[in-house]
């Protein structure tokens, strides 16, 4: 790989660290990542806004290759080299400032603010997959159907939300307390602005964090109008911490009983959805069930 980097980059590498398929590597006290990466469709959007970005935030740079390409083909496999910079943890007003800055361009290939659709779209087909291997699985077959209805209120509220007047913003695929994942271009995307909060504080409370006091201030502080609260009610609604460890359990990554983590704290994540349905309650806002 040393020479392949060598050749393809025109880096001198000394020591490497492969992780899986990735492989880490360190030249002049820059450090580097080339990185497995198939996504190809959204490339042009992603190193387009790679570029804007980098002339004001420390994110990750895409470094293209001798033939001036982003993907360089090794062993048949997709590379994008990464040049990292960050590497402190995140916290909620680190989000925020990103998500406030000024997105200039339309990069329409990463755009993921159509949640009613592709929210429905990823109901129906875990639903017809379970369908077909549940027996696997039973475990999850007990569970899923709460987690099913969970999506279906969530899509219902962005339904009835007017989403006219409501603004874009840099956002993530996935948002975690690493910071690796906040400054990488490849995990960028143009969103609501409160989806990366409502995923960051749906991480933390899922790896026993306690987010009420600190959901409480945001909400007070933040002073969302009525269709963005329905949007935040809607996006801490939709289980993604549930429906990610599903897919990695049927892609046998991980064994099935580590949906337990998230089935044993049900009842204390209807409070946190509580807690933020009485915020915004009034009466555009009425889910029968978070009344009691």
């Amino acid at each position: 790989m040393k020479n392949t980097i060598n050749y393809y980059y025109n880096l001198n590498v000394s020591i490497i660290h492969q992780k899986e398929k990735n492989y880490y590597f360190k030249i002049d006290n820059t450090n580097y990542l080339l990185l497995k990466y198939d996504n190809i469709v959204e490339l042009d959007d992603i190193y387009k806004l790679n570029n804007y970005l980098s002339q004001i935030l420390p994110v990750h740079r895409i470094i293209l290759n001798i033939n001036n390409e982003i993907i360089t083909k090794i062993n048949d496999n997709n590379y994008i080299l990464l040049q990292l910079f960050i590497n402190d943890k995140v916290d909620l007003n680190k989000i925020i400032e990103l998500n406030n800055i000024n997105i200039p361009y339309n990069f329409a290939k990463l755009r993921r603010d159509d949640w009613s659709l592709l929210w429905t779209n990823k109901v129906d087909y875990l639903e017809y997959q379970l369908s077909q291997i549940g027996r696997k699985y039973p475990l999850i077959r007990d569970s899923f159907n709460y987690y099913i209805g969970l999506a279906e209120n969530a899509i219902i509220l962005v339904n009835n939300t007017d989403k006219k007047n409501i603004n874009l913003s840099l956002s993530h695929r996935r948002i975690s307390n690493n910071a690796f994942d906040l400054y990488n271009p490849l995990n960028i995307i143009i969103d609501v602005r409160i989806r990366d909060i409502c995923e960051y504080f749906k991480y933390c409370f899922f790896n026993g964090i306690d987010i009420s006091q600190e959901l409480e201030l945001f909400l007070n502080y933040n002073r969302l109008d009525i269709n963005e609260g329905k949007l935040f009610l809607a996006r801490m609604l939709f289980p993604t911490y549930y429906f990610d460890l599903y897919e990695k359990i049927i892609d046998n990554e991980i064994d099935e009983r580590e949906i337990k983590k998230i089935t044993i704290k049900a009842d204390n994540y209807e409070k946190i959805l509580k807690q933020i349905y009485y915020h915004f309650k009034n009466n555009q806002l009425n889910i029968e069930w978070l009344e009691h």
